[in-house]
């Protein structure tokens, strides 16, 4: 075959046109694998207007390409959160309103704008009541590092309406001021991938992958108690204030159930036993192990344990847990909490003590907490409100040890494998850490 007949894609350019249009289809053919291959997640927030989602397309090829002497390739800037249907590509505009594209690494890009600085949080359509508690302060952190006017929460589904009066849900920021506008680097990558197209002073997104990095579990915690809290249905603030003379003492756990343990994401009962033999989970293996609350029941001296777990109980350490006393000989009670979804959620922000499971539900009832002293962490959840970064009256203390995900021999892959790791696993192994990480 001659070089003549070879398709376009594999002949060697010849000319600045010819050499355009193989930049396009090059372009072309990673921006859409990259949409079909993220674009359809769980963590999509589902937008009603066509414009909400976009691809950045490259420009037709024209006069200028014949004439340019540059060989050098268009830089195809895809960021990891660009399949939020919400968010778009990097775009070129003629719009008044554009704002400067945010680089990466810069320190901040200015929004140089006279219109109202919104930014809608797309929260309740995916993942669960943690999840989405999640999405709302990534989005709350997003717009107030951004400076923007006004949050628009779009939260309307999922378990939220069980704990949130959803109905006001327009929320006016602080005057920035001369900062307004101002997108500082911590951001920028959520600013691209939230920024609309055609309301480039609006960002919108489900807030999830797509967040400002490196934001104190603090600052969480500070816009919980102004933003969230507020949201809370009478009840259950109720609860939470409710006097509990026993807190002071009692240590709380939560076990996450369900989704781990062989069950559909929502399935409140069991549909069929576990396959002992299959695959576990991979997020197991960053949960604490059993022994992990011996350990801390005996070195903090607590007599009084408190489980929250889900209704299928079928968290390996629920029969660990009912023969704890019997087994150890220690003088401790257990109670066990299996109850409505707004029930336990209290139960987890109105505690003293808690050892926290890789589950963004415990992570966020411990930023909402108003009573919470200390905080028992193996690994942070992912995308979690919590790190090292806590606020002042609240310690941490963070354990390690040497299994991982990935190394936990020599325990399998399996649910057998899994559950023998978390009610045997060697106490002495795990250890306090003295710095968190």
């Amino acid at each position: 075959m001659t070089e003549a007949a070879l398709p376009l894609f594999i002949r060697e350019p010849t000319g600045p046109l010819q050499r355009c249009r193989v930049k396009q289809v090059i372009i072309l053919a990673a921006t859409f694998t990259a949409g079909f291959a993220c674009g359809f997640s769980a963590a999509n927030p589902k937008l009603s207007t066509p414009t909400a989602s976009s691809l950045w397309l490259p420009r037709p090829c024209g006069p200028d390409d014949a004439t340019t002497t540059s060989t050098e390739s268009p830089k195809l800037e895809i960021t990891p959160h660009a399949w939020h249907a919400s968010s778009s590509l990097p775009h070129s505009t003629t719009s008044t309103h554009s704002t400067t594209r945010a680089k990466m690494g810069s320190t901040s890009t200015t929004l140089p704008s006279s219109e109202t600085i919104i930014v809608k949080v797309f929260a309740g359509g995916n993942g669960r009541l943690g999840n989405n508690i999640g999405q709302l302060l990534h989005g709350l952190a997003f717009a107030r590092r951004i400076h923007a006017d006004k949050v628009q929460l779009v939260a309307s589904g999922g378990q939220l309406p069980q704990v949130m009066e959803l109905k006001d849900l327009s929320l006016d920021l602080p005057d920035a001021g001369t900062l307004r506008g101002v997108i500082p680097k911590e951001c920028n990558e959520a600013a691209q991938a939230a920024r609309m197209n055609k309301e480039p002073n609006t960002y919108a997104s489900g807030f999830w992958t797509t967040r400002c990095s490196g934001v104190p579990g603090s600052e969480y915690h500070d816009l919980a108690f102004q933003y969230i809290w507020p949201l809370l249905k009478s009840e259950v603030k109720e609860c939470v204030e409710k006097p509990d003379d026993a807190a002071e003492k009692r240590l709380t756990v939560h076990l996450r159930g369900q989704d781990l343990w062989n069950m559909g994401e929502f399935d409140q009962v069991a549909k069929k036993p576990i396959n002992m033999s299959a695959g576990a989970h991979h997020w197991l293996w960053n949960n604490p192990p059993c022994t992990m609350y011996e350990k801390i029941i005996q070195e903090d001296g607590y007599s009084d344990v408190l489980v929250v777990t889900s209704q299928d109980r079928r968290h390996a350490c629920v029969s660990w847990f009912e023969e704890l006393p019997r087994r150890t000989g220690l003088k401790v009670n257990v109670t066990f909490q299996t109850s409505s979804l707004a029930e336990d959620f209290c139960a987890l922000v109105k505690s003293r003590n808690m050892v926290v499971s890789f589950s963004t539900l415990s992570n966020a009832a411990a930023v909402l907490s108003k009573n919470l002293k200390r905080i028992y962490v193996r690994n942070f959840a992912q995308n979690s409100m919590l790190n090292c970064q806590l606020w002042p009256t609240v310690s941490i203390m963070q354990y390690y040890m040497p299994s991982t995900e990935q190394h936990h021999e020599p325990y399998n892959n399996t649910y057998a494998g899994v559950i023998e790791w978390f009610q045997t696993y060697n106490v002495s192994l795990i250890a306090r850490r003295t710095s968190c990480k």
